[in-house]
């Protein structure tokens, strides 16, 4: 019979953590055999339908039979992705609770439980700040220069970066606190933002062309209006892959950012967006009336 293993996961090592993985050792029967390590040491490969989260670059805490998260201090909003994570591989873990947190809170989380369902999604990878240095070589390998940063937490085009070398790459950890994902460079042709309401595609919106030619991201003409279009103008895939997108993520309304690729013609889903923002303005956009006419149905059916 093999021995069983447990995986004690922290927040940070302190000589009380290490002297109850000693005692569960010491009397384990032989039964079992307990490790500790923290969150600073996991590293995410979010990948369409390969989805992998590995201690140190190595083990998966797929490989054990229970994982124990003692305390997740900062770390909490993460347990979201990690419990998914782990129910998808079958491995039992405490507390049951996780499962509540942070389902769409940040990037990683969401693109994890996309990737999981096999949504197109660019390939991405995702460390905790302390362990950036330490993953960096790893990122690098994985998905070349240029590759696209983006904070875990942020919105509506909030640092985004992009990184052309080694020298973008130690300007953008060195210059901010925030924690970031790393995503394959895909070269669009178009995007759009699909509204999502009640698993039906409500407004179709042309997305203004994002700059990379600089280190920060932004939008080629912030000025410019938006453009909406009939929903005929999006294919049926691009529109079920929308729904499909908010209803795994168990939401009602939702902003579904899809990317066309330039080469490939490649659908990928770019951002969700829990609560989009809209135009204020009955004249210049359809929003208002989709959101009036789903909050009547809500009310009335």
């Amino acid at each position: 019979m093999l021995m069983k293993k447990i995986l004690v996961l922290v927040d940070k090592l302190s000589s009380n953590k290490k002297k109850l993985v000693r005692y569960l050792n010491k009397n384990s029967g032989g039964k079992y055999k307990t490790y500790l390590n923290t969150f600073s040491n996991l590293f995410f490969e979010i990948r369409t339908g390969a989805v992998k989260i590995l201690i140190n670059g190595k083990t998966d805490p797929a490989k054990f039979d229970l994982v124990f998260v003692r305390r997740s201090g900062k770390y909490i909003r993460f347990m979201g992705a990690i419990s998914k994570y782990l129910d998808d591989k079958k491995v039992d873990f405490i507390d049951p609770a996780f499962r509540e947190i942070g389902l769409t809170l940040d990037k990683a989380t969401t693109y994890l439980r996309l990737a999981i369902k096999d949504m197109p999604i660019p390939d991405t990878y995702f460390c905790f700040r302390g362990g950036v240095e330490k993953f960096k070589e790893d990122i690098v390998k994985k998905l070349g220069f240029p590759m696209i940063a983006k904070a875990v937490c942020s919105q509506r085009n909030e640092a985004i970066y992009v990184l052309k070398n080694a020298r973008d790459f130690a300007r953008l950890t060195g210059e901010s606190n925030n924690e970031f994902l790393f995503q394959k460079y895909i070269d669009i042709e178009k995007e759009f933002r699909l509204l999502v309401m009640g698993e039906k595609v409500a407004v179709l919106e042309r997305k203004s062309k994002r700059n990379y030619d600089h280190f920060k991201v932004e939008y080629t003409d912030p000025n410019e209006p938006s453009v909406f279009l009939k929903l005929n103008k999006a294919s049926k895939q691009m529109k079920d892959l929308a729904v499909k997108c908010t209803k795994l993520l168990s939401l009602d309304v939702a902003g579904i950012d899809i990317c066309v690729e330039k080469e490939t013609g490649k659908n990928y889903v770019f951002e969700v967006n829990r609560g989009p923002g809209i135009v204020p303005d009955s004249k210049k956009s359809p929003e208002l009336k989709a959101f009036a006419g789903y909050l009547k149905k809500r009310l009335f059916t």
